[in-house]
C-alpha cells in the first residue's frame, strides 16, 4: 500500500509540474516531458511490471489531462516502462553518464513512438516528429539530474512486498 501511494505521488507531483511550472517553457517550440522520466526513473528502480503499470497510468493521465488522442501516450509509455525495466538489469554502472544516456534514448524514444502513432491517425507532420524528437531528448536530458534522482529514491525508499503465496 506504502509503494502505491509513493508511486501515486510521483505521478501527481510530476503532473502538476508539467502542467504549470513547464507548460509555457518551450525550447523551439516543444515542451518537455517530464512523465516519461518520471516513467523511466521508476522503470529503473523497480521492475519491467511495475515500469510497464506505471508507464501505462502515466500515459493514460497524459492522453486525458493534455488533450491528446486517448490511449497513445499511454500505449507508448507502457512500452518504455517495459523496455527500460527489462534493460535495468543490464545496466550495471552506477556511473550517471549512463543513466543520462538511458533517460535520453527513452525520451527519444517515447517521442518517435507518439509521432509515428500520430502520424499513422494523420494527425501529424514527418517534418514535425523528426524534428521534435532530438529537441524534448535535450530538453529532458537538462531536467534528468534534478527529476531522476528524487523520483528513483523514493521509489527504492518504500520497496515492494513480495508476493505472499496462499
Amino acid at each position: 500500500m506504502r509503494r502505491l501511494l509513493a508511486l501515486a505521488a510521483v505521478l501527481v507531483v510530476a503532473v502538476v509540474v508539467q502542467s504549470t511550472a513547464l507548460a509555457e517553457l518551450r525550447l523551439a517550440g516543444v515542451r518537455p516531458d517530464l512523465l516519461v522520466l518520471a516513467v523511466v526513473a521508476v522503470a529503473m528502480a523497480s521492475d519491467a511490471g511495475t515500469g510497464a503499470g506505471f508507464g501505462f497510468v502515466t500515459g493514460l493521465v497524459a492522453d486525458l489531462l493534455f488533450d491528446l488522442p486517448v490511449g497513445v501516450s499511454a500505449l507508448v509509455y507502457t512500452a518504455v516502462g517495459f523496455a527500460v525495466g527489462s534493460a535495468r538489469v543490464y545496466v550495471t554502472s552506477h556511473r550517471p553518464l549512463v543513466h543520462l544516456v538511458l533517460a535520453g534514448a527513452a525520451s527519444l524514444a517515447s517521442v518517435w513512438c507518439s509521432g509515428l502513432l500520430l502520424r499513422v491517425f494523420d494527425l501529424s507532420s514527418w517534418e514535425a516528429v523528426i524534428r521534435s524528437g532530438p529537441l524534448v531528448a535535450g530538453y529532458n536530458l537538462l531536467l534528468t539530474p534534478f527529476v531522476y534522482p528524487v523520483v528513483r529514491a523514493l521509489t527504492q525508499r518504500v520497496p515492494a512486498r513480495p508476493a505472499q503465496r496462499w
